[in-house]
C-alpha cells in the first residue's frame, strides 16, 4: 500500500467522523454562533459604537468564524486520537509500514477539513445575511488554512497527550476559549478600559489571528495583517514539526 493510499483512507476516515453526527460537530457550532450574534449583535449591539466604520455585528463576525475554525480544527484530531488510543485500534496503523509522518499528515488534515468546513458554512451564511463581501480573498484563505493547521498540529499533541477525555475538553475549555476572548473575538482590544487586560490582549496569540482574519474579511485594521500571518505561518512550523516528533516518540501510543 502507498503513502498516498494510506494517507487518502485515514483522511476519509476523519472526515467521515464528523460528518456522520451532524447534530454533535455541525449544527451545535451554527446554533452557537447565531445565539451570540442574538445576544451581543442584537442584544448589546445597538448599544455599542461603531468599530472602524462597522457596526459591531459586523465586526464580531470574523471573530466568530475563526473562533469555529480553531476550535473544531483542533478538536477533530484530539478527540479521534484519543479514542483511536483508548479503543486501541491505534495499532493497527501502527504496525503497518505507513510511516509516521503519514499518519500525522492525514490527523492534520483531517482537522483542517473539519475546521474549514465549519468556517466557511457560518462566514458563507452570516455573509449573505448581513451583506459582507470578502474584503481579501487571498489573505482570507491562507489565514482559514494557516490556522486551521496550526490548531489541529496543536490538538494531534493534546490528544496524545490526554490521560482521559476530560483533559481534551478541558484544553478547549480552560485555555482556547479564554484565549479567544482575550483575542478581540467580540470587541476591539483598544476600547478595554484596563491596562492589564490590554496587556493580557496584546500577549495573546490569538489576538493576531483574528486581527489578521478581521482585515481580510471586513477590512478593519488595527495590526499589519502580514506580520500576522507570518507569525501563523511560523506557528504551524513550529506546531507540525512537533507534533510530529512528539507522535514518532511513541508516548502514550505504544503498549
Amino acid at each position: 500500500m502507498s503513502e498516498l493510499t494510506a494517507l487518502s483512507l485515514m483522511l476519509r476516515r476523519e472526515i467521515i467522523r464528523f460528518i456522520r453526527k451532524p447534530n454533535r460537530t455541525i449544527l451545535p457550532s451554527i446554533i452557537s454562533t447565531f445565539l451570540y450574534i442574538f445576544a451581543f449583535g442584537y442584544a448589546l449591539g445597538s448599544a455599542i459604537p461603531s468599530m472602524g466604520g462597522y457596526s459591531y455585528v459586523q465586526f464580531m463576525l470574523p471573530g466568530l468564524v475563526m473562533m469555529q475554525v480553531i476550535l473544531h480544527a483542533y478538536i477533530n484530531p484530539a478527540y479521534s486520537l484519543y479514542s483511536s488510543r483508548e479503543d486501541k485500534y491505534i495499532e493497527d496503523p501502527l504496525t503497518t509500514p505507513m510511516q509516521y509522518s503519514t499518519m500525522v499528515v492525514a490527523y492534520v488534515l483531517g482537522g483542517m477539513v473539519r475546521g474549514l468546513f465549519i468556517g466557511l458554512l457560518i462566514a458563507g451564511i452570516t455573509m449573505l445575511i448581513f451583506h459582507i463581501w470578502i474584503y481579501d480573498i487571498s489573505l482570507f484563505v491562507l489565514f482559514l488554512m494557516f490556522t486551521a493547521a496550526t490548531f489541529a498540529s496543536i490538538g494531534i499533541m493534546l490528544g496524545q497527550w490526554s490521560r482521559n477525555i476530560e483533559d481534551v475538553g478541558n484544553v478547549m475549555s480552560y485555555v482556547l476559549s479564554p484565549l479567544l476572548f482575550l483575542g478581540g473575538v467580540f470587541f476591539s482590544i483598544d476600547i478595554i478600559p484596563a491596562d492589564w487586560i490590554r496587556w493580557l490582549s496584546w500577549l495573546d496569540p490569538l489576538t493576531y489571528v483574528v486581527d489578521g482574519f478581521r482585515y481580510a474579511m471586513i477590512g478593519y485594521e488595527r495590526t499589519n495583517p502580514y506580520y500576522c500571518l507570518l507569525a501563523i505561518i511560523a506557528s504551524l512550523i513550529i506546531c507540525f514539526f512537533a507534533s510530529l516528533k512528539f507522535f514518532e516518540s511513541g508516548y502514550n501510543l505504544k503498549t
